[in-house]
């Protein structure tokens, strides 16, 4: 009984434990005042970094010129996700044009990383569309391709890329809690034993090889975050030790914290590759949040010297408002220039700083898409950890059955949201009273997400009408804005009218494009290297220059500068060729004309001569 009493009192102590460092995220007015300071710089810098004024949107025509790509992608995920109104509508008019035409390629997004699906699926939910109905016509799932049908000749490739593809494959299937149908490849329980079965013993998780790396060990905490209220115990052969396991989510999580927090430097960052690195901070604040954690009064992620992850993180924040990669050499940042700010750097950190806002301010985690809990729901949660902090070893069953029973009337996809139900999981084990079976309803079909009937409004007109009339490539977000809106809009007068004209000047813009990659293709195949161009290519080169002067000047920068350069160079050299051989011809005709001459001068002359002397003969 003594023996039993002690366990009690210890575990207790341990819970009350957890209960503190899974409360409610309380950002302090400093700290919460320095990270809207810090959003607003980040967004100050990167409008700056493209091109765009403090009153104009970052994402305009140079910014979407990325879209599809990850300096593309990320910027309108942390946009979304502070609510923050930017030019939303265009980059879903670019990026699903983009999609399109790359689904019309045999490797579609990509042949190997998953991730291409994964990253755009959650741009496009940030920019308020339907990644189950993307592309132009809306009938591309890059959902289903992206995850649970990703394969390739009968076999899965979710995981071709590594751990990656499974992360953020579970990361984008429960960004709206997508269902996963009956014969789909993977289930969802298949990618989540792809991630726990990677694990490292000391455990993190890796790219590569046997040493935990702070940002994969982040994101697979964030991608398990959903599930760490679960007691569904997962059986697995790791894949680096080759060793038998069998464990909960939570205790792979909570191992891996427990390795984030001995990684964690002095000064609250964190070393990744080697390299001291904003981005490292970044990935960890977004999976502290993901679980609640108070990562400012959590002693697990303050150093002795009183820094946290996000100290860490503003070590590299700039004066111009951006942030940096490192303050040492790497491939990253190259200049090893601390004044020098980073795009990547800078699109992390503002995902981590709204992943802080939206904790603060008790919204869904940074990668829950689903529409904000209500307040009835709120009040739920609040009152379930209400009732499981007030319990103890010592309660009696009915209290533990009745926090219980309060516990499962939260919605299954909600429950993870219940941040120390780890103290009742222990109390229930303790008391010897089962668990129940856990459901959870996802979301199918388009998981209400449709895109609405819109009005062309007499903006929209005014800037279809005002389209100049020999278009460039500059106006192509402008175009698919205008053309996207006007396909799904409600009739009105005229409507057939500007639907040709933005159709006819969408396919106008294509066909440019078309150009100049076709110019991009034909500078390398035909004048590299351009060396070894002689005067054989003449017409080559002058019918490439001919096409690349007959572009827009704008459009003529959409070529790479050292092709640029290279069709220059060859145009001179095989002119100059050509005017040395009229030279040379020149002067072959000069010399054969003065040539003939001097032997005609001198036949006259002899002629001359003879004449003379056979007349004074005569006489």
């Amino acid at each position: 009984m003594k023996k039993r009493y002690m366990y009690c009192v210890l575990a207790l102590i341990l819970s009350a434990a957890v209960w503190a460092g899974s409360a409610t995220l309380p950002v302090s007015a400093i700290a919460e005042k320095d990270v809207n300071s810090a959003i607003e710089g980040i967004i100050a810098w990167k409008k700056s970094d493209v091109g765009s004024s403090a009153s104009e949107f970052l994402i305009n025509d140079k910014f979407l010129e990325q879209a599809g790509t990850t300096a593309g992608d990320w910027y309108p995920i942390g946009l979304g996700r502070l609510k923050i109104a930017d030019n939303q509508a265009g980059y879903l008019a670019v990026i699903n044009d983009n999609i399109s035409k790359r689904y019309s390629l045999p490797a579609k997004l990509d042949k190997a990383k998953a991730t291409e699906w994964h990253r755009i699926s959650l741009s496009v939910l940030a920019s308020g569309g339907n990644p189950r109905r993307a592309g132009d016509d809306g009938n591309i799932d890059l959902i289903a391709d992206g995850t649970y049908n990703r394969v390739e000749n009968g076999a899965g490739i979710l995981g071709k890329q590594g751990i990656n593809g499974f992360i953020w494959g579970l990361i984008a299937l429960d960004s709206l809690c997508y269902e996963v149908p009956e014969g789909a490849y993977y289930t969802r329980d298949d990618v989540i034993l792809n991630i726990l079965n990677r694990q490292l013993p000391d455990g993190g998780w890796a790219l590569t090889g046997n040493v935990s790396d702070p940002d994969i060990t982040a994101m697979a905490v964030q991608a398990l975050a959903p599930y760490y209220n679960s007691e569904k115990e997962y059986s697995y052969r790791n894949l680096n030790s080759d060793a038998a396991s069998a464990k909960k989510v939570r205790e792979a999580v909570d191992e891996a914290l427990d390795c984030l927090s001995e990684a964690q430097l002095p000064d609250g960052d964190f070393k990744s590759w080697g390299t001291e690195n904003s981005e490292s901070c970044s990935q960890v604040i977004i999976a502290l949040c993901s679980l609640g954690i108070d990562f400012f009064n959590d002693d697990r992620f303050i150093t002795e010297q009183g820094k946290t992850v996000l100290d860490g993180l503003f070590k590299y924040r700039n004066a111009d408002g951006g942030f940096t990669h490192s303050f040492s050499y790497d491939a990253e940042n190259p200049s090893a220039d601390p004044e020098k700010s980073n795009t990547m750097a800078g699109e992390q950190a503002l995902l981590a700083l709204a992943a802080v806002s939206r904790a603060s301010n008790g919204q869904r985690r940074l990668y829950d898409f689903r529409p904000e809990q209500s307040g009835d729901l709120k009040a739920k949660i609040k009152e379930a950890e209400y009732l499981i902090e007030n319990l103890s070893f010592s309660s009696s069953n009915e209290n533990i059955n009745e926090a219980y029973d309060f516990y499962l009337g939260i919605e299954g996809s909600e429950r993870s949201y219940v941040k120390n139900y780890k103290k009742l999981s222990s109390i229930l084990a303790f008391a010897g009273i089962p668990y129940a079976e856990e459901k959870i309803e996802y979301n199918s079909g388009d998981a209400g997400v449709i895109t609405p009937i819109e009005e062309f409004t007499a903006a929209d007109r005014a800037a279809a009408d005002g389209l100049p009339e020999n278009l460039t490539t500059a106006n192509r977000a402008e175009v698919l804005r205008l053309w996207s809106k006007i396909r799904n809009c409600f009739d009105f007068e005229g409507k057939e009218r500007y639907f040709v004209k933005l159709d006819k000047a969408k396919n106008e813009i294509e066909a440019i494009q078309r150009e100049i990659e076709d110019i991009k293709t034909e500078i390398k195949t035909k004048l590299y290297p351009f060396e070894k161009i002689s005067l054989s290519d003449r017409r080559a080169v002058h019918d490439l220059y001919e096409r690349f002067a007959a572009l827009s000047e704008y459009d003529r920068a959409q070529l790479e500068q050292s092709d640029i350069e290279g069709l220059l160079k060859c145009k001179t050299q095989v002119d100059n060729l050509y005017l040395a051989v009229w030279i040379s011809a020149a002067c072959a005709v000069a010399a054969a004309g003065g040539a003939i001459f001097v032997v005609l001068h001198v036949r006259k002359r002899k002629k001359l001569k003879a004449a003379k002397f056979m007349a004074e003969s005569e006489e």
